[in-house]
């Protein structure tokens, strides 16, 4: 199974320097992504859209140089959905997504709805932006390590039970019960260099961040 691929849907706020430290990578352009990956001289593996964020001209620019999979602008799924469930079928493992905050509220929920989905809420897929990295935890224990650029974590339910133990953290919980709304599990900081999560039932999506 092939390691890690990154999905581009644009440029808005990406980490700083992202094309540049990943240019060897293998990449996806998601619609207007794709533009900009093949501006940074990032040949893409695959490339998908409706591309209506492209005028004619840099459609036409893009399919010189690529063969790309238009889709339609009436569907019955995103863009990006699209674009996950085929790099799923390629055979990669861990899905980094940029581009996908910043922009649209709906476009963004959209993208946090489809780390639940029951074909993906078990894969390992990120959303990346220049403050925050966004995952989906199902039941199990996870071992976290800090990392100082992002000293800040929460725990936000995605499902309308969960519940939560934390060691190691700033705030640590005991079989701690969360209902969708909850504000508890907001803003904690690690304790220890590692640091361990079991979620016992339920769904949370953790948010790793900085001011």
């Amino acid at each position: 199974m092939k390691k890690r691929v990154h999905l581009l849907c644009s440029q808005r706020n990406i980490p700083n320097r992202l094309l540049q430290k990943k240019v060897n990578e293998d990449w996806i352009g998601v619609d207007r992504g794709t533009l900009e990956l093949l501006q940074s001289k990032i040949q893409p593996i695959y490339a998908v859209g409706d591309f209506d964020s492209v005028t004619i001209e840099e459609k036409q620019w893009i399919e010189a140089r690529m063969n790309i999979e238009t889709m339609p602008k009436e569907k019955d799924v995103t863009d990006l959905a699209y674009a996950v469930q085929k790099a799923l079928e390629m055979g990669y493992k861990k899905i980094k997504i940029y581009g996908a905050t910043g922009g649209r509220l709906d476009h963004f929920m959209g993208a946090m709805q489809l780390l639940k989905h029951a074909d993906f809420k078990d894969k390992k897929i990120q959303l990346i932006d220049q403050r925050n990295v966004i995952e989906l935890l199902t039941p199990g224990t996870y071992t976290k390590r800090v990392k100082r650029r992002y000293p800040y974590i929460s725990f936000i339910p995605a499902t309308d039970y969960a519940t939560l133990s934390l060691k190691g953290f700033k705030y640590e919980l005991d079989n701690k019960h969360l209902e969708q709304g909850a504000t508890l599990t907001i803003s904690n900081e690690f304790k220890d260099n590692d640091a361990e999560i079991l979620l016992h039932e339920g769904m949370l999506y953790q948010i790793r961040s900085k001011d």
